[in-house]
């Protein structure tokens, strides 16, 4: 979809989709297009971005600031696999090096003073106040009136972050229907898991919609859900 934003955007084209050659490739892009692009301050958001950041601004001489949204050392989709220790080669590289980092809150802040001896600065991640009026109904959005709805929602429906567990718990009964509305790299698993006999008629996946059309279908859900894990 456009973006439409306030300031102006550069969308990649990459070859590669997902694993381990989306993010070499988006990083060899990405660093191509800072090097020919004037800054004065290079700002990397989390560590996929962050080698690609550095390297142009080294190369400039300018100064680089880290934002990093998350313990990315810690997410669960890296657990285990080789990936985290390409990731982690790239933190221990880099970071000891950065003198302007910030994150989104203090437990973080204390995990990564805990692992480079830094400071970090916090800037809490909160949402613009504003105001959503209901203006559909269930009717409206084809969602049924004779039973519970729990929804999940959000850009970030991925692995290990509780959306398998939620369906087994939907499985339980039959007065609920799960709506998940966006996207994430579980998706596919959980299409297929709600395929099966027990939860047959109870998930329903809106796939990606505009936000104020997002908080439609929430403002008809009776319970809704936000998961994490450690």
């Amino acid at each position: 979809q456009p973006l439409k934003r306030s300031y102006k955007t550069k969308r990649i084209r990459l070859f590669f989709k997902k694993g381990a050659l989306f993010y070499a490739f988006f990083n060899l892009r990405l660093f191509w297009v800072l090097l020919f692009k004037k800054a004065d301050i290079y700002h990397a958001n989390d560590l996929d971005t962050l080698l690609a950041n550095f390297l142009a601004a080294k190369l400039r001489r300018k100064p680089l600031v880290y934002d990093s949204h998350e313990y990315f050392l810690g997410v669960p989709e890296i657990q285990g696999r080789a990936a985290k220790k390409v990731w982690a080669a790239i933190e221990r590289f880099i970071f000891p090096k950065l003198e302007f980092i910030f994150t989104v809150n203090q437990s973080i802040a204390d995990l990564y003073e805990k692992d480079y001896g830094k400071k970090l600065n916090i800037v809490r991640n909160l949402p613009l106040k504003q105001s959503i009026e209901k203006v559909k109904d269930r009717e409206a959005l084809k969602m049924p009136k004779d039973k519970r709805i729990i929804i999940l929602q959000g850009a970030g429906i991925n692995v290990d972050r509780g959306a398998e567990e939620l369906l087994e718990a939907v499985a339980l009964s039959d007065d609920y229907i799960l709506y998940i509305v966006g996207t994430g790299d579980v998706i596919d698993d959980l299409k297929k898991r709600a395929l099966e006999d027990d939860l047959h008629n109870k998930v329903v996946f809106v796939g990606r919609v505009p936000y104020s059309e997002m908080m439609q279908y929430t403002l008809n859900a009776d319970v809704g859900v936000t998961l994490d894990k450690d």
